[in-house]
């Protein structure tokens, strides 16, 4: 997680329980061969809710660019 955090360009969010839990995380990274193109994964969620709350965090700032989900 922490390479993902720091790449230029790119976004990590956390979702945590009102436990203090975390019940998801998601980042976001710019594709290197392509500049209007961002790749999202990994991608850990609890639920559907969080797992979009995660997405709609990740993606409100990509205007006019196209997102790739990384499915493993």
């Amino acid at each position: 997680m922490a390479r993902w955090i720091k790449i230029p360009g790119g976004r990590a969010v956390m979702a945590v329980s009102q436990q203090g839990d975390v019940v998801g995380y998601a980042c976001r990274c710019p594709v290197i061969t392509d500049a209007k193109h961002h790749m999202i994964g990994p991608l850990y969620a609890d639920s559907y809710e969080v797992a979009w709350d995660l997405l709609q965090q990740l993606t409100s700032d990509v205007i006019g660019q196209t997102i790739v989900m990384r499915m493993m």
